[in-house]
């Protein structure tokens, strides 16, 4: 069947299966709603770019409007469900690739990364991704894994300019879900949206030293 939804049916389906789940009479009503605010949302999205980094603005984007829709019942706590289905597919993932014995995730991210800086620069010189994410590659020069921040999020100057400083920091805890699955853990210190200047990523075995030196550091 044609997907018949503005908002995208990957993460469409998700929010849909949460609502069959615990708001089955109100489905229609809230999908309706959804699509119209995704739509306005979009329509409303600066010049961040394509790919992978712009596609988290998309998902923003469907947390916002479902929450909305929804009069605020599909908060911050069933996106952390919802996400958690989406790394449900993701688990088999584990049994093949750890990053305590490969060097496998590390050099795949230092990859998409490194890529992401040299296409930020390209087009920047010529006056588009303004919006974008600037990058800085291992600026605290750790000597394992992969380590790089992020500024100028513009997912966090959507959510404070909006109102939804309490509900994008359920997003960015999703990043540690996916190292998790490839036994890696993410050693991260400050995001924009809780004050901090960038967000920053160092990721690692989760039987390493590092990791266990960070065993406590609460998960933002």
């Amino acid at each position: 069947m044609m997907w018949k939804h503005v908002y995208p049916k990957s993460w469409g389906r998700l929010f849909e299966r949460y609502i069959d789940e615990n708001l089955p009479d109100k489905k229609d009503a809230i999908c309706r709603r959804a699509d119209a605010k995704y739509a306005e949302l979009l329509a409303q999205k600066g010049d961040i770019g394509k790919g992978a980094m712009a596609d988290t603005m998309n998902i923003w984007y469907c947390i916002v409007a479902f929450y909305e829709a929804s009069d605020h019942v599909i908060d911050g706590d069933a996106f952390q469900i919802i996400h958690g289905w989406h790394i449900d597919k993701l688990r088999a993932l584990g049994k093949i690739i750890d990053a305590n014995k490969q060097q496998l995730p590390f050099r795949l991210m230092l990859q998409i990364y490194r890529r992401y800086e040299q296409n930020l620069h390209a087009h920047r010189a010529i006056g588009e991704w303004a919006d974008a994410w600037d990058i800085a590659m291992n600026p605290d020069n750790r000597q394992e894994g992969c380590c790089f921040h992020l500024i100028g999020c513009p997912i966090a100057k959507h959510a404070k300019a909006n109102g939804y400083e309490n509900l994008l920091p359920f997003l960015c805890k999703t990043d540690h879900a996916l190292a998790e699955v490839l036994h890696a853990k993410l050693i991260r210190t400050k995001t924009e949206i809780l004050g901090g200047a960038c967000c920053d990523y160092w990721y690692v075995g989760d039987q390493s030293a590092a990791a266990k030196a960070f065993a406590d550091l609460e998960k933002i």
